[in-house]
């Protein structure tokens, strides 16, 4: 199916441009999301299980963007598990995508908690999706992957993954949900 020319693309050199900046891409609409948030606050309905997932979004790309060419490197010229991670990116991507708001929503009155609410379901959809990706990528990476990690990249990636689960906990069970602007 694959020959050597075909699987030798599979690199990090020739992931970095596209990953680089499909993750750039989502991050900067991030901060185009909050700078408008913060131009023109004429009334914004905050609501903060929102604000937590779109915090925990942010954390999750920045881990991406700096953890992307050690990953990417990991599993060169395996084909099937550069495709699942590149998915999973993608997917991730998506996600991401989903939380922020279209421009037109933010000229006026915006409603944090009417967005979050119209975009939940395809949300929770899009990262069980992600999870998927994610935990087939580390089935079929796991031994390599305990080889070649240290103690403190663990310790580094679980608290990152840690304080990302305690925005979404966080988001899910608070009752605080108006504050204007």
């Amino acid at each position: 199916m694959f020959g050597t020319s075909e699987l030798s693309s599979l690199t990090w050199d020739s992931a970095a441009w596209i990953y680089s900046v499909i993750i750039g891409l989502v991050i900067v609409r991030y901060f185009m999301f909050v700078a408008s948030l913060l131009q023109q606050p004429k009334a914004i309905k905050f609501y903060y299980p929102y604000l937590a997932f779109a915090s925990s979004h942010i954390l999750h790309m920045y881990a991406n963007w700096y953890t992307g060419a050690q990953a990417y490197t990991m599993i060169e010229g395996n084909a099937l598990l550069f495709l699942l991670r590149s998915s999973r990116d993608a997917v991730g991507c998506i996600g991401g995508l989903i939380i922020v708001p279209q421009d037109k929503l933010l000229e006026g009155f915006f409603d944090m908690k009417s967005w979050f609410m119209k975009i939940r379901k395809a949300h929770f959809l899009v990262w069980a999706l992600y999870a998927l990706l994610y935990i087939m990528q580390g089935t079929l990476n796991f031994s390599s992957f305990a080889e070649l990690t240290s103690p403190k990249e663990v310790i580094v990636g679980l608290s990152l993954l840690m304080t990302m689960m305690l925005l979404l906990f966080g988001a899910a069970f608070s009752e605080n949900d108006t504050t204007y602007l």
